[in-house]
């Protein structure tokens, strides 16, 4: 097989090929709705009403959060890239619902501090 910028190349064997692609899309929609989360924290610091102190520290709240979004979907799919290459799988338990219950608890601190 022919090496490229993108890694080995590896024959489609079952669904080896669709498994990596699948684990890719769910990747970058962690990493999109991290960006939306980061944007969201940049518009809330600079266009909230009065632009005070606390705006800025909702928008640093929120960026956070984007971050660790982008953060555990980086993580997430490099564990699950290598369990794909060992021929096994483990579907998220703890790590998605302790990723989203952080980032939901960050936004109403984030609402909290602007209140």
């Amino acid at each position: 097989m022919k090496r490229d910028i993108h890694g080995d190349a590896r024959p489609n064997a079952g669904s080896v090929a669709r498994d990596h692609l699948a684990n890719e899309r769910t990747y970058l929609a962690w990493h999109r709705t991290g960006i939306s989360v980061a944007a969201l924290g940049v518009a809330v610091a600079k266009f909230a009403p009065d632009r005070g102190g606390h705006a800025v520290a909702a928008g640093l709240i929120l960026v956070a959060a984007g971050v660790l979004v982008s953060a555990y979907g980086t993580y997430r799919y490099r564990t699950i890239g290598r369990l794909l290459d060992a021929g096994v799988y483990a579907p998220a338990s703890f790590g998605a619902i302790a990723a989203a219950s952080v980032v939901t608890v960050l936004a109403l601190l984030a609402v909290l501090v602007l209140v």
